[in-house]
C-alpha cells in the first residue's frame, strides 16, 4: 500500500476515490424517501443507520469475487463507512472513550445483518427477510410489517439489478439498486 501521512498515491488513490464513490452512491439509495414512512423504514437515526447497513451488504453480497482490485475497493468501501460513523459519533457527542465501543456494536450489527440478510436470499425467501428487517429496523418493538414487507422487496430487487451490473460499471456507480 502507499500512503504517507493519511495521503493516497497512484493505484491506491484510484482505488480511494471509487471507494468512496461507491459509499457515496450507496448513502444517497439508502436515503431513498420512498424506502421512509408508513410504508418503510422509520425515519429515525436507527433507520437510516440500518437502510446504510442494508445497502452495504447488498453492495458487498455482489462484490464477492477474487479479483484483488475489487477486494481491495471493497474494502476501502468498508473503510468510509467506518469513517463516517465515527465522524457521526463524535458529532452527536459521544465522547473519545464511548466511540471504539460503539463502533465495535455497529460492527456486529452489520455482520450480524449481514449474515440474516444472506440467508434469507439464499433461501429466495421474501417473508423471512421482512422478518429480520422488522427485528433490526423497529428497535421500539413496534413493527411496521407494510414497511418491512416493501424493504425486503426492494432488497431482492436490488439483488436482480446488481447481479445484473457488470463490474466495471459497479466500480464506476454506474448501476442502480432500484428501478
Amino acid at each position: 500500500m502507499v500512503k504517507f501521512l493519511g495521503i493516497y498515491f497512484g493505484r491506491e488513490r484510484q482505488e480511494k476515490q471509487r471507494a468512496d464513490a461507491l459509499y457515496n452512491h450507496l448513502v444517497a439509495a439508502s436515503r431513498n424517501p420512498t424506502l421512509y414512512g408508513s410504508s418503510g423504514a422509520p425515519d429515525t437515526a436507527n433507520g437510516r443507520f440500518e437502510l446504510i447497513i442494508l445497502h452495504i451488504f447488498l453492495l458487498f453480497r455482489r462484490m464477492q469475487e477474487d479479483n484483488q482490485q475489487v477486494k481491495s475497493i471493497k474494502q476501502k468501501t468498508f473503510d468510509c463507512f467506518l469513517e463516517n460513523m465515527d465522524v457521526n459519533l463524535r458529532e452527536i457527542g459521544v465522547g473519545p472513550d464511548g466511540v471504539p465501543k460503539r463502533i465495535q456494536k455497529m460492527l456486529e450489527n452489520f455482520y450480524g445483518r449481514a449474515g440474516a440478510y444472506q440467508a434469507t436470499i439464499d433461501d429466495g425467501d421474501v417473508d423471512k427477510m421482512a422478518e429480520a428487517i422488522g427485528r433490526n429496523f423497529y428497535a421500539d418493538g413496534k413493527v411496521n410489517q407494510a414497511g418491512a414487507q416493501q424493504i425486503a422487496q426492494y432488497a431482492f430487487n436490488a439483488v436482480k439489478l446488481l447481479d445484473n451490473a457488470s463490474t466495471d460499471d459497479l466500480l464506476a456507480c454506474n448501476f442502480k439498486y432500484s428501478n
